[in-house]
């Protein structure tokens, strides 16, 4: 019998043999996708000076966008919860398993594009997870894993993509039938003995020895057993990595490789992924007449126990403890103590900006510095000098509110049509103000929110979790079951798959393929709540 995780994950089956904690694959139930959900136990089983080290260690990784890595999509560090996108397809484990070992123009046709990988993950100091073998997928573009494909041939294999899960947990767990784990042991991405001279193309070539047949145990006692699918060239290549001098990196390793196979019928590469089909949407016609431009999108709800939502666009955003900021930073539940807490910020504590198409951070109001200062990453911020935010950022209110910052840049290009677009009575075209979607501010460290703020540039995309509340797509892949959008100076609302249609007006439905042009006085139903519409 399946069971939820905070009315978002459903946990479909567990895997065995798993170290530590317990790994389920889970269907996200806001997106209709299946992920990884790791369960470590209460505060993941670490002292809080090793917990610090493993939400570092996720941190950074999140940072990293890469179209090989399996992205980590959350990560609650006090009831040690790890989501990571679910690879659907099979490992090279398993392959190795089944076939013993492949040829050499199978193994370079299947990791031709492992080593770039493994140079980036070594350029932003993140070690290679062990053993590599075991964290290597293929997932197959169209989804399809059939059974018969482990003994086919791999140049053979339809469109595939090589992912790796750069992420690395080693523990035990207490007892099988409990969430608890008693110790965790984590792999720091940045220790120095991890990131050292040779560490990448070294792993590359264990994987590659290990794929062709070699005995690893014969390299770990220094000795190196020629390999048969090799030349004396290839062989002399993968002596000299894992017995002599290393190469400088993964890149060079390969290609002393394809040098050395020169003279051999080497594969082409994988076959890429088909272009997505434009997508094409309807507005009903009794909004055809429905135009109101503004900058803000308020959503209030009729539950004052529901969070409203602020959607706002322009050149700035705003975060304080003010009601106008754009994102209100409290300390909540409202008591003396908290209260106090809160006045220690800012009206407006920090301020976001557009600069040359870049998000970038200042401290305080844009006039003068905030009441005790604010940090991103760790870095302070300063009232005169912007800072650029990275892929992604943490932003800290003077030790005492932290939050996520989240640009959603989306992997999939935008590309959608409205057929009956020409018959809207709305304004012209404008271009948006940068290439991100939108940028989303997510509390953390347990922090409440009066509501949820986001900045929006061209759209937001979201799903609805078991609860029917707004949950915001901030996976980067693929396209949303809905979005808000901003376009032609409106704000829209879309739905492209939502289990349950939109009610606008309370008596109409807007279905799948079709847009809403927002305008004050409309009422939305969205799942469960219920929202009237504010623009100004």
């Amino acid at each position: 019998m399946s069971r939820r995780l905070d009315d978002r994950y459903e946990l479909l089956d567990e895997l065995p043999h798993v170290t530590g904690g317990r790994l389920f694959r889970a269907r996200d139930l806001a997106f209709g996708e299946i992920v990884s959900v790791k369960q470590l136990g209460q505060n993941c089983g670490l002292e809080a000076e090793a917990r610090q080290l493993l939400e570092n260690t996720v941190r950074h990784l999140q940072c990293l966008p890469h179209p090989h890595l399996s992205r980590v999509y959350h990560f609650d560090p006090r009831n040690g919860l790890i989501v990571q996108e679910w690879v659907q397809g099979i490992s090279l484990l398993d392959l190795l398993r089944r076939r013993r070992e492949l040829s050499i123009g199978e193994a370079l046709h299947l990791l031709s594009t492992l080593p770039a990988t493994l140079d980036f993950l070594a350029r932003e100091a993140v070690p290679i997870p062990r053993p590599l073998l075991g964290k290597l997928f293929v997932e197959f573009v169209d989804g399809g894993v059939a059974e018969s494909l482990l003994g086919t041939p791999v140049d053979r294999w339809p469109a595939y993509i090589l992912k790796l899960n750069p992420l690395s947990l080693r523990g035990l767990m207490a007892d099988s039938v409990t969430d608890e784990t008693k110790h965790t042991v984590v792999v720091d991405p940045r220790r120095p003995t991890e990131i050292q001279e040779g560490y990448g193309p070294r792993e590359l070539a264990l994987l590659l020895y290990e794929l062709l047949g070699g005995r690893i145990r014969e390299v770990d006692s220094r000795r190196y057993s020629p390999l048969s699918s090799l030349r004396e060239a290839g062989n002399a290549v993968l002596r000299r990595e894992l017995l002599a001098m290393p190469h400088a990196d993964c890149a060079s390793l390969w290609r002393d490789l394809l040098h050395a196979q020169s003279d051999t019928n080497l594969p082409s590469p994988p076959k890429e992924a088909t272009t997505a089909p434009v997508r094409k949407y309807h507005i009903p016609e009794a909004f055809l007449t429905s135009a109101r431009p503004g900058s803000t999108l308020n959503l209030e709800p009729e539950d004052s126990a529901v969070l409203p939502i602020r959607l706002t666009t322009g050149p700035r955003f705003t975060v304080g403890r003010s009601a106008g900021a754009d994102f209100v930073a409290r300390i909540l539940p409202e008591s003396e103590a908290n209260d106090a807490r809160t006045n220690r910020l800012s009206r407006v504590h920090a301020l976001l900006e557009i600069n040359d198409g870049h998000i970038t951070l200042r401290d305080g109001n844009g006039r003068g510095p905030s009441l005790n200062g604010s940090s991103l990453d760790g870095q302070p911020l300063t009232p005169n000098h912007p800072t650029v935010l990275p892929q992604r950022g943490r932003l800290d209110l003077g030790d005492e509110y932290v939050l996520d910052l989240i640009p959603l840049a989306a992997t999939e290009a935008s590309s959608w049509e409205i057929d009956n677009l020409d018959a809207w009575a709305g304004p012209d075209d404008k271009a948006a103000l940068t290439p991100d979607r939108a940028l989303v501010c997510q509390p953390v460290d347990g922090h409440a929110t009066t509501r949820h703020g986001v900045w929006l540039f061209s759209e937001v995309g979201f799903g609805l979790d078991a609860a029917g509340s707004i949950v915001w797509d901030t996976r980067g892949r693929g396209r949303s079951p809905a979005a808000f959008h901003y376009f032609r100076g409106c704000f829209w609302l879309r739905n492209d798959s939502l289990a349950e249609p939109v009610l606008a007006g309370r008596d109409t439905l807007l279905g799948r393929g079709e847009m809403l042009p927002l305008a004050p006085g409309q009422t939305l139903r969205i799942g469960t709540h219920v929202f009237a519409v504010q623009i100004e």
